[in-house]
């Protein structure tokens, strides 16, 4: 009887444990802070001024947007084509460096420092730079850690060396992918917890033992 009961009570100290441990653990539907935007497709479309399309492309090229840094060409993705015109990405000052989070089915990134060269017709043969980058907001499976149209416009109005009626116009952009996410660190409270659980059953165990 003895030993059925000491084996009682350390089933019901680890499951204690377990579940205590569980508890004070975050869910993923919580917020979570995303370090990498590895992108798999996306889009990108001309805008005119009242919203219609004029030039818009599908691309399949894969890509990372890596958080808290700055990203050079060519390493965000390989170029891709718009119409007559290519364009590159990369991100650079004096907007800060990407940040991005998700909460519960959405996602939302600060991509204000988001760039593109661009090449083709009008423009200058070494290419144009210029800012393309906006705040985005997408939709997240916290169960595959996917997300889904990530999207943001662009107004190209009173943007630097573009040529004379591109003002009117405007960049959007949508991406598709995997967000990797920042480990979360068990709470120390709840480690001293567990700890201190732990410690009771150990010392349980030993007791009926002997």
């Amino acid at each position: 009887m003895k030993n059925y009961s000491s084996r009682t009570m350390t089933s019901g100290l680890t499951m204690m444990l377990l579940l205590l441990t569980l508890c004070v653990l975050p869910g993923q539907s919580e917020a979570a802070t995303v370090t990498e935007l590895d992108f798999t497709n996306g889009s990108v479309a001309l805008k005119n001024s009242s919203g219609g399309t004029v030039l818009s492309g599908n691309f399949t090229r894969t890509g990372e947007i890596v958080m808290g840094q700055y990203q050079p060409l060519p390493n965000i993705i390989a170029p891709v084509p718009l119409g007559p015109y290519t364009f590159s990405l990369f991100t650079s000052g004096p907007n800060p460096a990407p940040t991005s989070s998700t909460s519960g089915s959405t996602i939302t990134a600060d991509l204000t420092a988001l760039g593109a060269k661009l090449t083709g017709p009008l423009l200058p043969s070494a290419g144009l730079s210029l800012n393309i980058g906006g705040n985005a907001t997408g939709t997240f499976n916290d169960t595959t850690d996917t997300f889904t149209g990530l999207s943001w416009t662009r107004s190209l109005s009173g943007l630097a060396g573009l040529p004379t009626g591109w003002n009117r116009f405007s960049l959007q952009f949508t991406l598709n992918g995997t967000a990797q996410l920042a480990a979360v660190p068990l709470p120390a409270a709840a480690l001293l917890f567990g700890s201190g659980l732990a410690g009771l059953l150990a010392a349980r165990t030993r007791k009926s033992a002997a």
